[in-house]
């Protein structure tokens, strides 16, 4: 189970301990749709009449496609995707058909291996290599639902091959409309969005799909990005209002989970592709915002007691009753006196 899938199950442990300690997601979701308005309305893919285009993996592809730019072409879920493609879905798909998918898979490792660079890659290549490189992307996904699903699912478009299938094939496969749809996104990165400094940090400053000293602990929990301290996740949503509970709690989960502060996390943020809109909080204002009346110190090594059995950390300490509750910054100034 990833860290969605613990956070969809309100009786987890995760789930449990950030509904009780870090309670008020509305605080934070009210913050967030006010600083949402700034921003145009959210560009859409261009698809066929009757054709529905596949969100959850056009996420994913620009996940990819940004990570080239911050010099981080393959990742584990990538690997680890091609490892498990032999694990079929009850015969589906054929063995050579599988045998076919991995070899393609080695071979795009590759190729996307010369994308590699600590100074990274432009946002927007020459024309055809940017089109290869999004269909790249796109095939580099379904190799990563596969490591998601721990296998084969029926509906992922690399079983569809033919049992001789090339690299080349499965690029060749990958709808017009995706490219177009991730195209677009770049070009917002590239002229409107904060990605264009963010690739020019030192590399040091640039971790994509960070994993966290407590991610084996609820799935093996990776993260997009974290970019000069900064904890960012990608949403591609055509409705960013509807971001819910679930995407700040998964933000705070990752936040959580890096019990020994290897991240140095100073801010959280979302960012969303389809407007080249950042949306950013400090840690301290995130969590005063959630209610939060612990120093994240404390709340990490809550989490990971509550997460271990309490084989390690340690439970939270009473409150200092003399501690007054966090203010959100946006609240109005205090009354100091009524005189």
């Amino acid at each position: 189970m990833s860290l969605t899938s613990h956070l969809k199950d309100p009786r987890s442990p995760i789930s449990r301990f950030l509904a009780e300690h870090l309670p008020d997601t509305k605080a934070v979701l009210a913050d967030y749709r006010t600083r949402l308005a700034r921003f145009p309305a959210p560009l859409r893919p261009q698809v066929e009449t009757g054709l529905k285009p596949e969100y959850r993996m056009l996420g994913h592809t620009i996940d990819h496609r940004l990570r080239i730019s911050l010099g981080a072409p393959t990742g584990a879920p990538i690997k680890e995707g091609i490892v498990r493609a032999v694990i079929d879905d009850d015969g589906w798909p054929s063995q050579e058909v599988i045998r076919a998918v991995q070899k393609a898979g080695d071979t795009m490792l590759e190729e996307l291996a010369g994308y590699h660079n600590d100074a990274g890659q432009p946002l927007c290549l020459a024309s055809a290599d940017e089109d290869r490189l999004i269909r790249l992307c796109h095939v580099a996904s379904s190799f990563e639902a596969i490591f998601r699903h721990c296998g084969w699912l029926r509906g992922n478009t690399l079983g569809l091959c033919a049992a001789d299938a090339t690299l080349d094939d499965l690029v060749d496969a990958v709808p017009d409309y995706v490219v177009g749809d991730i195209r677009q996104q770049m070009q917002l990165a590239a002229d409107h969005g904060p990605f264009e400094n963010m690739r020019l940090l030192p590399a040091s400053a640039r971790v994509c799909g960070p994993v966290f000293d407590g991610s084996l602990q609820v799935g093996g929990a990776d993260a997009d990005f974290i970019l000069d301290g900064a904890l960012i996740d990608c949403k591609a949503t055509i409705r960013p209002e509807r971001i819910s509970r679930a995407e700040i709690y998964q933000l705070a989960g990752y936040l959580l989970l890096d019990y020994s502060d290897t991240h140095a996390i100073s801010t959280v943020a979302l960012y969303l592709s389809r407007q080249g809109a950042l949306i950013d909080w400090s840690v301290e204002d995130f969590l005063n915002l959630l209610g939060g009346r612990h120093e994240l110190p404390a709340l990490r090594d809550a989490c990971r007691h509550t997460l271990t059995d309490g084989r390690h950390g340690n439970p939270l300490p009473p409150l200092d009753p003399s501690r007054p509750l966090p203010r959100p910054r946006s609240a109005p100034a205090a009354q100091q006196s009524l005189f």
